[in-house]
């Protein structure tokens, strides 16, 4: 199995051998490595949230809501619209079967 394609495949030990060539590693730098321990020392929910953060839970939980109550509106007329159709056939019916 080969890696590539085309007429020129590399072959796993191609690759790896490749990977050692290129992949050397580097130190980082103190400014990097600083501002990488900083972040990783911050614990979550150290900080208040967002104020958008509250906001943008509210919408949604308000559009969820919209949401359920526009079907469940629709769930309830589809219900009356079949009740008044039963009910329409059957007053035509003994309408028509009267002399």
């Amino acid at each position: 199995m080969g890696v590539g394609f085309g007429t020129r495949r590399l072959k796993p030990s191609e690759v790896e051998a490749w990977l050692g060539q290129v992949m050397v590693p580097v130190e980082p730098g103190e400014r990097f490595a600083r501002r990488l321990r900083a972040k990783l020392i911050e614990l979550r929910g150290a900080r208040p949230t967002r104020g958008w953060v509250t906001l943008l839970a509210g919408v949604a939980v308000v559009l969820a809501a919209a949401i359920w109550l526009g079907a469940a509106v629709r769930l309830v007329l589809a219900g009356v619209v079949i009740f008044g159709v039963l009910a329409n056939r059957r007053r035509k019916k003994t309408l028509s079967t009267k002399p």
